[in-house]
């Protein structure tokens, strides 16, 4: 409630200012300056009319201190926004090496599953395959089934 007033005075004071200088113009448009106060009165006139910006500004609703607030914003947020950017890239890139890993390992199990099964020969240890395909025993030399 305390901004409300606020605005709404300096609202009033801005619509004040621009009726002062509509009026003083008018004043001007129907007398004349004497040359004896036409320096001051001229000077005074410049600085009305030269706060006619600020007036217009607060008149429509612009506050120059809260755009240059909104701005700062904008550029902090922006900031947070680029680094959120490359920490989601980040991110990205490492579920994507993740998957890479998973499925070379899947592929690697999946091959070694496949030559268990399906071929029936097993590595005893030896670095030779077991011709009997069960369980067997190597000293290194050769393969010994146990079932043999």
């Amino acid at each position: 409630m305390n901004g409300h007033a606020k605005d709404l005075r300096h609202y009033a004071g801005a619509s004040g200012i621009f009726l002062l200088v509509v009026l003083l113009l008018l004043f001007l448009s129907y007398n004349e300056i004497p040359p004896v106060n036409k320096d001051v009165f001229v000077s005074i006139v410049g600085m009305l009319v030269g706060s006619l910006s600020v007036v217009i500004f607060t008149i429509i609703g612009k506050n120059p201190e809260e755009l240059e607030q909104i701005k700062s914003r904008n550029a902090s947020l922006q900031v947070n926004i680029d680094q959120m950017e490359k920490r989601n890239d980040q991110l990205e890139s490492m579920i994507i090496r993740i998957q890479e890993d998973i499925i070379d390992k899947l592929t690697l199990l999946g091959a070694s599953a496949f030559d268990t099964v399906y071929t029936g020969k097993k590595d005893c240890g030896c670095g030779k395959e077991c011709t009997c395909g069960k369980d067997c025993t190597c000293d290194g030399k050769e393969c010994k089934c146990k079932n043999k």
